[in-house]
């Protein structure tokens, strides 16, 4: 197996098994008054440009890009540039888009696509997913996280399932190749697959070790739609983590599991994960760590190892989207211990 191994999709395509991570958007704060503030200069937009050429030229060929990253400009860039250098065909590279929060108002979906496919200099998308089941209020300024006066998301109750109608017309229009889920639970992901005439192709969704996540991972599989794991390592950089949050990336098994397999931590998680036959998209800023991230396909990890990184399961998000909890299609529900929990021991 190489950077270049593959999942075949329904559709015929094939999704890369490593993909990179474009979510450079710099933290955020918000004053009193609920403006959104950046924290830091705009020097993200250069990382994403850099490392994106660099991901490209390591061998990945899946680039996972998003309207809300606000940085689909400067990764397009890099994967003209690669292109036209001659390092990679167009036709080699998968690249996914997402439809943000604030579209999903079937009128806004087609725009949508179209703005993203502009900025980013592409004539079509390999896949093209819904970022969230929640919607916002479009306030037509293109603002990702839309509030009123007293500081409070703006929340919108389109129905997914017509902005999904709507997704299946930009297939049909060969704006992209596929069309998926983000961040949807099995009851939301089940009911789109009994409405739909396009089924989706791709979910997206948060794993690791700390939340692997057996249950939704199998009925996916079985439901022929692949599965792209992000936060990896269990968003170790992310602003909004809490002092008391777990870090993945120390726990004491997968360092021993590094040592074993001469690999790094990132690397156990990330061979973890493509061994379960789920694609990752993780992200970095750091170069070598780019190439690092490349190196999980020269080794295996032993059923023991696999069953011991199952176990290691304790239904922990990173990415728990708090904010939006009171929103109607918010999709965890449920309290993280009463997620369902499988493992593989126990099959």
């Amino acid at each position: 197996m190489a950077a270049t191994s593959t999942i075949k999709l329904y559709t015929g395509a094939r999704l890369p098994l490593l993909g990179l991570g474009t979510y450079w958007r710099v933290p955020y704060a918000y004053t009193m008054g609920g403006k959104l503030l950046p924290l830091k200069s705009e020097d993200y937009k250069k990382t994403a440009y850099e490392c994106t050429k660099a991901a490209i030229s390591a061998g990945y060929r899946h680039i996972d890009t998003a309207h809300a990253y606000e940085n689909e400009e400067e990764v397009g860039r890099a994967i003209r540039d690669k292109i036209r250098d001659r390092t990679v065909r167009r036709e080699e590279l998968f690249i996914t888009g997402k439809l943000w929060a604030t579209h999903h108002d079937p009128e806004h979906v087609r725009p949508a696509a179209v703005q993203s496919l502009n900025k980013l200099g592409l004539e079509y998308l390999d896949m093209y997913l819904i970022h969230t089941p929640w919607a916002f209020k479009n306030p037509g300024d293109n603002t990702l996280f839309p509030r009123d006066r007293d500081g409070n998301l703006y929340f919108d109750d389109t129905d997914y399932i017509i902005t999904w109608k709507a997704m299946e017309s930009l297939v049909k229009d060969g704006l992209v190749n596929g069309i998926g889920l983000s961040n949807f639970n099995m009851e939301q992901t089940q009911r789109v697959m009994e409405t739909c005439n396009v089924p989706p192709a791709v979910m997206q969704m948060e794993l690791h070790p700390y939340l692997s996540q057996e249950k939704m991972v199998k009925f996916c599989q079985d439901s022929k739609i692949a599965i792209t794991g992000f936060s990896s390592f269990g968003a170790p950089d992310s602003p909004i983590r809490k002092k008391d949050d777990p870090q993945v990336l120390e726990d004491k098994v997968i360092r021993a599991m590094a040592q074993k397999y001469n690999k790094s931590s990132a690397q156990i998680i990330l061979r973890y994960l493509v061994q379960r036959k789920i694609s990752v998209v993780p992200k970095s800023s750091n170069k070598d760590r780019i190439k690092e991230n490349t190196e999980i396909f020269d080794f295996k990890l032993d059923d023991d190892d696999m069953t011991s990184l199952d176990i290691l399961n304790k239904n922990w998000r990173a990415l728990r989207y708090e904010s939006v909890s009171k929103h109607k299609y918010y999709p965890f529900i449920k309290k993280p211990e009463e997620e369902p929990s499988a493992v593989r021991a126990s099959q």
